[in-house]
């Protein structure tokens, strides 16, 4: 978050959208970017809304005095046994008694209102407890909080800790929770190196930003056996994954549930040693997925609509910048089809957004809608904008496989096998960085200013695949079709030509040339569509050795083939060229032959 930044949000996904178009979301989404007012949250403890020194207005979980602790939690259970994603920026600083503690956790729990304290008022015991855990070597009263998982930020080191400066994820299931070493800890990671090698000190007094993600299962019964298709919760921070290869496996339904949902927060504590302990920013998306994007390959993020497994992806790959890796962070937000076009119609007039197959769930069902995907880079180096007007390092290929039927995409397959979809891949961008499909207020300026797509195929079921460009900040991106503003591959027809030929068994030689669209833009250009021509064929094959289609004839090369001239009267001579959208263009030459 900039320094300087002044403001607070707390809606659900798309609230901009809701009261333009009267459209529902099917999942909440917490945004804090800005500690103003902590309504939605409740406080416990010594937590409390702060001023910190550099005049940014932040969530004090405890303030630098010792034997403190506090917790905060929004008030809305949030969805969590399907996947999701938070993101949050804290700092620690300003210790009086000569060393730092004792650290902070973020937690999801669902702990019992009675006995007290729990649910909305759950805070565990200060000290080496962290606000959350009982641990038996802590000075604090108290009991750990039960039905929960903490992920843990611990800047000192007691007698079970590996050092005083370590990342682990804490869980007894539906037992209090502890922050011992036994049963209790899932995970420790207490060798904090960034890719340079350099160590990350938790309480250095710098801004740090932590991406937990969760990815529950593909299996129906993962059981004792847990394989990597299990459900797996990941840390990423800095920019640094602290378990790779697939994050930790762990089952979030086996600390006890409400319904898949749970309360969401955070917990911490000082003891003999103290820290202001803050919450600079926090955002919590459900349903979205975090995954490291590089130059290497392209990097998958499958989403689970509906009843469906893997009913749709986002796919993500670097093409050039300033940097080979980043953490991206997708977001899917299921709108209705008439509220995407409302979206999309302000500035591409007549387009339609697809409608996906079992693209989320309302009231327990699985729903057919559009899906717009919030791409966002929580760690360095782009701070949660995926790059900025000043620093563009975000340069990648991006696009998404779903399937989809006719019925539900009007006019898709009329024009699909005729002049072609016209397919879009729009890119927009809101007020919000964190939340760029939040749009601004009555959609002006439109949210979706640009069309980036550079392909777009369908097959089988049928599925989808769309591909575009992007270069730069945090982005906001929607299939289409119908799209405006493209035009067709060109054609140039050489030979033949609207004229008569003398009649002889011999073919004369076609030339031809198909080029890219006009509305097409080079590579280099940071909007699109980056369209190019896929096939240029002619339509007559008079010599057996000539197929009509000369394979090595790309876009602005001179095409040749043959023309029939051995029969006397009118002739047609077609070239038909396909671009890599599908769209289609015909040029049709007359002739005579006496």
């Amino acid at each position: 978050m900039k320094a300087g930044v002044k403001r607070f949000m707390l809606a659900t996904a798309l609230a901009a959208l809701v009261g333009m178009v009267g459209v529902t979301p099917i999942f909440a989404q917490i945004s804090f970017t800005d500690f103003t007012s902590t309504t939605g949250l409740t406080l416990n403890g010594n937590a409390a809304a702060a001023v910190n020194g550099q005049n940014m207005n932040v969530l004090r979980l405890t303030p630098n005095q010792t034997y403190q602790a506090g917790s905060a939690w929004f008030n809305t259970q949030q969805p969590v046994s399907a996947p999701f994603s938070t993101t949050f920026t804290f700092q620690l600083a300003g210790f009086n008694t000569g060393f730092p503690a004792d650290g902070i956790a973020f937690l999801i729990q669902n702990s019992p209102s009675s006995p007290a304290p729990g649910a909305l008022a759950a805070l565990g015991p200060d000290g080496c407890s962290l606000g959350f855990g009982g641990n038996p070597n802590c000075q604090g009263p108290g009991t750990g909080i039960s039905n929960s998982l903490a992920v843990e930020l611990d800047t000192f080191q007691n007698e079970d800790d590996p050092n005083g400066n370590h990342v682990s994820i804490q869980s007894c299931l539906t037992a209090p929770n502890s922050t011992d070493s036994g049963a209790c800890r899932i995970a420790d990671n207490s060798n904090l190196l960034d890719g340079n090698g350099q160590t990350i000190n938790l309480s250095d007094g710098n801004p740090h930003t932590v991406t937990v993600t969760y990815t529950p299962s593909t299996l129906s019964n993962c059981g004792p056996n847990q394989t990597s298709s299990c459900s797996s919760i990941d840390v990423i921070l800095d920019g640094t994954d602290l378990f790779p290869n697939g994050g930790v496996l762990f089952d979030l339904t086996t600390i006890g549930l409400n319904s898949g949902a749970a309360w969401v927060g955070f917990t911490a504590a000082t003891g003999g040693g103290d820290n202001n302990q803050d919450i600079q920013s926090w955002t919590f998306m459900p349903g979205s997925q975090s995954g490291t994007i590089s130059t290497a390959a392209p990097t998958v993020l499958a989403f689970q609509g509906g009843t469906q497994n893997n009913a749709y992806d986002y796919n993500a790959q670097l093409t050039a910048g300033g940097v080979t890796s980043a953490t991206g962070t997708v977001n899917p937000i299921v709108i209705s089809q008439q509220a995407c076009n409302k979206l999309v119609q302000k500035s591409f007039p007549f387009t339609q957004c697809f409608v996906y197959k079992n693209a989320g769930i309302v009231n327990g069902q699985s729903v057919d809608g559009s899906v717009l995907f919030e791409l966002t880079c929580p760690g360095p180096p782009f701070f949660g904008e995926c790059g900025n007007p000043q620093a563009q390092d975000f340069f990648a290929e991006l696009g998404s496989d779903f399937t989809f039927t006719y019925a539900e995409n009007l006019g898709f397959h009329l024009l699909a096998s005729t002049i072609g979809p016209y397919p879009g891949w729009l890119k927009g961008t809101g007020p919000n960085v964190l939340s760029p499909c939040t749009a601004y207020p009555n959609n002006s300026p439109a949210l979706f200013q640009s069309n980036q797509i550079d392909s777009f195929s369908y097959f089988g079921d049928p599925g989808g695949k769309t591909v575009g460009k992007s270069g730069g900040g945090a982005s906001c991106w929607v299939a289409t079709y119908a799209t405006s503003g493209e035009l067709p591959p060109g054609i140039k027809v050489t030979a033949p030509t609207f004229t008569t030929y003398t009649k002889s068994a011999t073919p004369l030689t076609a030339s031809y040339t198909c080029s890219n669209p006009s509305t097409s833009q080079a590579s280099t250009s940071p909007t699109g569509p980056y369209l190019a021509v896929a096939s240029c064929t002619q339509s007559q094959t008079p010599n057996p050795n000539n197929l009509g289609q000369n394979p090595g004839c790309v876009a602005g090369s001179v095409c040749t083939g043959k023309f029939d001239v051995s029969v006397k009267g009118i002739h047609v001579f077609t070239v038909t060229a396909k671009d890599t959208g599908g769209n289609v263009n015909v040029n049709v030459v007359v002739y005579n032959v006496h």
